[in-house]
């Protein structure tokens, strides 16, 4: 994509010529290479990808109907973006979960297991559950964020039967994409 600058044979100039397409975004000419129409059939990964942009258009319009998410997603636009490709974006990436740290957790009530997780724009709730060796949910619940921004700390409420545990961790964004990791622990 090239941006045209005083230039008085592109101004004002909209629409397609030969394999040309000329456009204005935000003020700024734009010439681009045209489409072409291909009868080609789409692959399993091509159309799962179009579910999932049409899922993201989804949110994107619903975030911005919202007044506080729009002006949310407005705040991170910079340049050419805007509230909606900021939208987009969000709702196209999952939150990583970077590392479980059961280090100071022991099985005891009121002991901290440590999460860091991340997304592009925030993570937006963690949920932690606590399985004994068996498969049996020993407890469930949310995480709360430290004062770091990509660091949750979830205190147990519950003291564990086994020595053998599995923690579950599932970290969720804005738009609903969620990221799940396991780790087996031994106490």
């Amino acid at each position: 994509m090239a941006k045209v600058t005083r230039n008085i044979l592109t101004s004002g100039l909209s629409g397609t010529i030969g394999n040309l397409n000329f456009c204005t975004r935000l003020g700024t000419p734009i010439v681009r290479q045209a489409r072409t129409k291909e009868n080609s059939k789409f692959t399993a990964e091509q159309i799962a990808l179009q579910l999932r942009f049409e899922r993201a258009s989804c949110f994107a319009t619903e975030a911005l109907a919202d007044p506080d998410l729009k002006f949310y997603y407005k705040s991170l636009a910079t340049g050419a973006q805007n509230a909606r490709n900021m939208a987009l974006k969000d709702a196209m990436s999952a939150p990583e979960i970077s590392d479980i740290d059961v280090v100071a957790y022991n099985g005891y009530p009121g002991e901290k297991i440590i999460i860091r997780a991340r997304n592009f724009f925030r993570v937006y709730r963690i949920y932690v559950k606590i399985f004994n060796e068996s498969g049996t949910l020993i407890e469930e619940g949310c995480a709360t964020e430290d004062r770091a921004p990509t660091v949750w700390t979830y205190q147990a409420t519950k003291e564990l039967d086994t020595h053998n545990a599995r923690v579950e961790v599932t970290a969720e964004n804005i738009p609903g994409n969620e990221t799940t990791v396991v780790k087996m622990i031994k106490v």
